[in-house]
């Protein structure tokens, strides 16, 4: 009587570890939307542990890159092989409670099973049991295979403008760089706003796919120095100092850019749980020095700069404010390199997201927007 009570227990437990790894799955592969899984968690805190102690004693930036950079492969194939790993498990607990024999007999029949080798078990149940475990692991393989060309589809195209900011403003990106290289001189700024628009694309994109894909956000860009969340702190940063401090009209489309990018990455930080300021930090890491050196930088490249520069820092950091912690904290999570006003500014630990908690944003709760009034030119503020 204890053994058929035993071997039912057995039974329903190893059932619901097969349908949490199934459901892991389905969460992670099939569903066009950001849904945090523990199941997946679990994996990730396993793998991110030695990477992030390797990643804390690199002594240069190619050196952190060739340590974190296969990171998100490593978490690919982890997934695959823990799906396949529970449903084996699953199937010796369901096999033994089914047909029971000898100890080994069920370890064998789900092998068999598993790697649809054959079906070794006795009894309708068990062998119906073990058809299911065969249909299943196939089904894992097909959901990996198919994920794969959707992550470097979204991946090529997020690269895609890094790469093209890269050429035209050099590396490690940096907001003031792109406004000094982008300005012209005379005639309309065509060419900024061209970049607002494609940017703000950009973001509304980032903020599907690597929510949708969370592994995509540790897939390192092919240069050592490039990164898509640095990439995009220097974007932020050049819409709040050129609505902030320069002295020229500015249409739409610098404000919608920005606006974009802070939910953007709230967006990203709240699926991995990622704590922030969701008022705007008190303070921001950039400091009032570096403002009006960069404003003095744009005024040697011939950008018409606003003359109260004091003024000018605090527009700049009330715009900063909303994006400096979230920014911060991404660059550190996802092994970001150098670069000025965004990874040289962490000073913080790196957070490491909770397996239980997740994010407020991540399950289609509304997190609160940015400011309406980032995106005012300050000519545009100012009396006639």
């Amino acid at each position: 009587m204890l053994l058929t009570l035993g071997r039912v227990v057995v039974a329903l437990a190893a059932t619901a570890l097969a349908v949490a790894a199934v459901t892991s799955a389905i969460r992670t592969v099939v569903v066009p939307r950001g849904v945090p899984d523990r199941f997946a968690r679990v994996v990730f805190r396993v793998l991110d542990m030695p990477t992030a102690w390797r990643a804390g004693r690199a002594s240069s930036a190619g050196e952190l890159d060739r340590r974190t950079a296969g990171l998100a492969i490593r978490l690919l194939l982890a997934l695959l092989v823990a799906w396949l790993g529970a449903v084996y498990l699953a199937g010796v607990g369901i096999q033994w409670g089914l047909a029971g024999g000898p100890a080994g007999r069920p370890f064998g029949a789900s092998a068999s099973a598993l790697t649809t080798l054959g079906v070794s078990s006795a009894g309708v149940g068990a062998s119906a049991a073990a058809y299911i475990e065969a249909a299943l692991a196939l089904a894992l393989l097909a959901l990996i295979i198919g994920y794969l060309p959707s992550i470097y589809a979204a991946f090529s195209r997020r690269e895609a403008l890094v790469t093209k900011l890269a050429m035209r403003t050099g590396l490690p990106p940096a907001g003031p760089a792109i406004l000094s290289r982008l300005w012209r001189p005379a005639g309309p700024q065509t060419v900024l706003s061209e970049t607002w628009q494609a940017w703000e694309d950009w973001f509304v994109d980032v903020s599907e796919s690597h929510t949708s894909f969370p592994v995509l956000g540790f897939f390192h860009s092919p240069q050592t120095d490039k990164s898509w969340i640095t990439a995009a702190g220097a974007i932020l940063d050049a819409a709040a100092l050129a609505l902030a401090a320069v002295d020229a009209e500015w249409g739409p489309e610098a404000g919608m850019c920005l606006h974009a990018g802070i939910v953007s990455l709230r967006h990203v930080a709240d699926f991995f749980g990622i704590p922030y300021e969701r008022a705007g930090a008190a303070t921001i890491a950039v400091t009032r020095d570096e403002v009006i050196g960069a404003c003095q930088e744009l005024t040697a490249a011939g950008v018409p700069v606003v003359s109260d520069a004091a003024a000018a820092y605090d527009r700049f950091r009330s715009r900063r404010a909303q994006y400096d912690d979230v920014l911060l904290a991404l660059c550190a999570y996802l092994y970001a390199p150098p670069a000025p006003w965004s990874t040289d500014k962490v000073v913080a630990a790196r957070h490491r997201p909770p397996i239980i908690r997740v994010g407020p944003g991540s399950l289609g709760r509304v997190y609160p927007p940015p400011d309406p009034s980032l995106g005012v030119n300050p000519r545009a503020a100012r009396p006639d």
